[in-house]
């Protein structure tokens, strides 16, 4: 019998080192894959293959922070504008103010 996805929505992740409040839930879907578990987020495009939870939610953490590392960290006029889009839609994770 395969088991239905399950959703889960985060409120924190580590960025940068520090652990962050989102101003908005992320959402990820995780689905059983044999003895693996798949996280995925179809907003960010975020797919990690782990064996527990906790290394699931540690990896797209990673994930999120690579991308921040790579959009939002970057000058916005040496980006493209679907990049432009992704940075913005990035940096909406975050409380105004807040350094990613």
């Amino acid at each position: 019998m395969k088991l239905a996805p399950q959703k889960v929505t985060l409120d924190r992740v580590k960025i940068e080192g520090r652990i962050r409040k989102l101003t908005r839930g992320l959402d990820i879907t995780i689905e059983p894959d044999g003895e693996q578990l798949v996280f995925s987020n179809d907003e960010f495009g975020l797919l990690i293959s782990a064996l527990t939870l906790e290394e699931g939610i540690t990896g797209i953490s990673e994930e999120l922070d690579t991308l921040f590392e790579v959009y939002v960290n970057e000058n916005p006029e040496n980006l493209t504008k679907d990049a432009q889009k992704l940075r913005k839609n990035l940096q909406s994770l975050v409380p105004a103010g807040a350094k990613a």
